[in-house]
């Protein structure tokens, strides 16, 4: 049996618009019970909320759109979308065509091999403790615990991989290895090693040293670990360059090649 269409009249009346001042308070009370009953749901829910504070009070530090950054929109990247901070790593390294490029913290290699695979042309160098027991004569703070130092694969990744050829594993302490042989040399410099303020400290100083005149610092888990948010929003007012946060990642860059598009 054939159903009339309703009259212009009768679809008019069914419209409903929602705006999001009407779903504010049921929203709210919702989370507010089901943060109460679920302690994860309530972990992850204060766990954005002091993320956001956090970006909010970082006066030094700006926050830009992915899209802000000169090419993004060109690149591809190829590699697992599980973790998406190594994937705009990748797409950063490729949009500023590095050639030699430095990470601080190998630990399995995934990030090394990435890298390594998405720019065939560009050499590897990463960093990590020598072994085990280096977690026990650490010359600084050490922020990863016990876990990280029960089983030792570090460079896993990478090792035996067509990629491996242009991947150099380097191993020692970085408040005292000699980067000197770098010296001037490195386009990108990657700093995910201990994320205490202390090393974070040491190993963007030594970073620096490392840069080549349009070289790139990027930090990993700036809105996570206190000592990197506290040591990179004291260190951008007295540098020459900003330093951005890039929203919806744990990165924080600077560059010295414009690559931030300006506001319009």
């Amino acid at each position: 049996m054939a159903i009339a269409a309703p009259a212009a009249g009768q679809r008019a009346r069914k419209i409903r618009r929602v705006r999001n001042s009407d779903i504010l308070l049921g929203v709210v009370a919702r989370a507010v019970r089901r943060s109460l009953s679920d302690p994860e749901l309530r972990r992850r829910l204060l766990k954005e909320i002091w993320i956001a504070l956090k970006r909010s009070a970082a006066q030094n530090v700006k926050a830009v759109e992915l899209s802000r950054l000169r090419g993004i929109e060109a690149v591809r990247v190829d590699g697992p979308i599980t973790r998406l901070c190594p994937l705009v790593l990748s797409a950063l390294a490729t949009i500023l065509e590095c050639e030699t490029i430095f990470e601080f913290g190998t630990f399995r290699g995934e990030t090394a091999w990435l890298l390594a695979h998405n720019l065939p042309k560009a050499r590897i160098f990463t960093l990590d403790l020598p072994g085990q027991d280096a977690h026990d004569h650490a010359a600084l703070e050490l922020t990863d615990g016990p876990e990280y130092f029960t089983t030792w694969d570090r460079g896993g990744r990478f090792r035996g991989t067509p990629e491996a050829e242009r991947i150099t594993q380097v191993l020692g302490d970085s408040a005292t290895f000699d980067f000197a042989p770098y010296s001037g040399k490195v386009d990108l410099v990657y700093i995910d090693a201990s994320h205490s303020y202390s090393y974070v400290k040491a190993d963007t100083e030594s970073a620096f040293g490392m840069l080549s005149e349009l070289g790139t610092i990027v930090w990993d888990d700036y809105t996570y670990y206190p000592g990197i948010y506290a040591y990179v929003n004291e260190l951008a007012p007295t540098l020459d360059r900003p330093v951005y946060h890039i929203l919806g990642t744990r990165l924080a860059l600077y560059s010295r090649w414009d690559i931030v598009v300006p506001d319009m």
